[in-house]
């Protein structure tokens, strides 16, 4: 990856990635798209860790180039834990003049603290694959990357914004570079028509959901197989949705893509299908669908999304099921020989007793049934309607049936460092370091100081090598 140096007339540009363990399957993804488009072959390419980024980033390496661009693809998740390393990354870039960009869930959810609060120069909102390939096609061509549509950028006195980018095909972009070997789970489905109040997945991607073709997965299944991987996963928001629109199973497409992949475990794939990374919603899970997996798929676990045991607070967020749906799920995966785990958020937004109480409750039902129990607390991420709703915290009585069953190996999870996560994400946002709305842009240049605001510079600034 790092002897892709190509000059392009007189004009030399760096392209540095910074790799989290993360964000890795977004660098794929972009790679991937840099190398369809053949820009890879017109700038140089390095990808290094955030520490390592601080190394490669001095005055030698920035007059080697007549533009570098240090590219980070963020969660909200991992913020308070980077937000160091993200600083001091920002200011030694602009030490030596070179172009911070920010892309991801964080990004797009929050990009008014992305740009003031952090100190990116251009933010990337929504998906990037179109919108990025764009951003630095007009570098090299010497365009003005800062009308590409979907993203925004701070202009020394405000945050503009050139609005969303327009939904990709997914089949026009790969879900991962071939060529440098940068790999994944292929993505099936983007978008999700539900929009549950928790999570940035609609507010993010949209509420169309968008499906990979067969031909076009199987094709990157196959070439997963060819270089040594034999374990085939998929990102979806629901897996049992592929080819569906809307609140029921697409049942003929789903046929389709489980009898494609048959293909793939016959030269010696094994196919995981509603198992890490992705989940099953609960009203997908029908009778038919099992037995058509049942045989059909390596994964011998299901992941089932519940979230609450709770119809009152099932409501309240938007998920659209009952929590009866999650029983009769869990007791249908049983009947045909599967594993299940069940995910559930503890802390949720108006959250009572009594609805922890039913939560305990289901959670009991559903241990009963055989399955294992996957704990998470409420996070107010940016980007969705619950972004300045109190961080969840786990009550006394819940705590210690949790550590019953965690005794018992009935539970699994990370909910204790999620609690402490969730009131993280709460600081940062009462400290500004988090904006979420265009409401709160003025008092946090107020708290941050206008002043040094205006004193950096801004991005037409920064890229004024672009015209020159």
């Amino acid at each position: 990856m790092t002897n892709t140096t190509v000059v392009v007339g007189t004009r030399k540009v760096l392209l540095l990635f910074g790799y989290t363990r993360w964000n890795k399957y977004s660098i794929a993804a972009l790679l991937g798209v840099l190398e369809k488009e053949g820009i890879d072959k017109e700038i140089r390419i390095m990808i290094s860790s955030l520490s390592g980024l601080h190394n490669i980033l001095n005055a030698s390496l920035r007059s080697k180039y007549e533009l570098v661009i240090v590219a980070i693809s963020l969660m909200s998740t991992q913020l308070p834990l980077l937000l160091g390393d993200i600083r001091k990354l920002v200011e030694s870039a602009r030490k030596v003049g070179a172009i911070t960009v920010v892309g991801g869930p964080h990004a797009t959810g929050d990009p008014y603290g992305s740009l003031i609060s952090l100190g990116f120069d251009v933010a990337f909102l929504s998906e990037s694959e179109r919108s990025f390939t764009e951003f630095i096609r007009a570098i090299v061509d010497e365009g003005d990357p800062l009308k590409v549509r979907g993203t925004a950028f701070w202009d020394g006195e405000r945050v503009i914004l050139n609005g969303r980018p327009v939904p990709i095909d997914l089949n026009e972009y790969p879900p991962f570079s071939l060529k440098y070997g940068f790999l994944g789970p292929i993505e099936i489905t983007r978008g999700c028509p539900f929009a549950c109040k928790y999570c940035q997945v609609s507010y993010m991607f949209g509420t169309r959901p968008r499906h990979r073709r067969i031909d076009n997965l199987t094709y990157y299944a196959l070439e997963l197989i060819k270089r040594g991987l034999r374990d085939i996963r998929f990102i979806s928001p629901n897996s049992f949705g592929y080819g569906s629109m809307g609140s029921s199973v697409n049942y003929s497409a789903l046929e389709d893509l489980v009898t494609a992949l048959q293909e793939v475990r016959k030269r010696g794939g094994r196919v995981y299908l509603g198992s890490f990374p992705s989940e099953v919603r609960p009203d997908f899970v029908e009778a038919e669908v099992v037995k058509l997996i049942r045989d059909n798929v390596d994964n011998k676990r299901i992941i089932i999304g519940a979230q609450s045991g709770s119809d009152r607070v099932l409501k309240l967020i938007g998920r659209s099921h009952s929590a009866d749906d999650v029983l009769n799920a869990v007791a249908l995966l049983r009947q045909y020989g599967f594993g299940v785990d069940v995910d559930y958020i503890f802390g949720l937004p108006g959250e009572t007793a009594e609805d922890c109480r039913e939560t305990i409750n289901h959670i009991a039902k559903v241990i009963g049934l055989g399955a294992r129990v996957h704990a998470h607390v409420f996070l107010p991420l940016p980007g969705t309607p619950l972004v300045f709703d109190a961080p969840g915290k786990i009550t006394h009585d819940l705590r210690r049936e949790l550590f019953k069953l965690l005794g018992r190996g009935l539970i699994y999870g990370q909910w204790v460092r999620q609690e402490m996560l969730a009131s993280e994400i709460d600081e940062l946002r009462r400290r500004y370091v988090i904006i979420a709305s265009p409401k709160r842009v003025d008092e946090a240049l107020n708290k941050l100081g206008r002043s040094e605001l205006r004193a950096r510079p801004a991005a037409q600034a920064m890229l004024k090598v672009i015209k020159s």
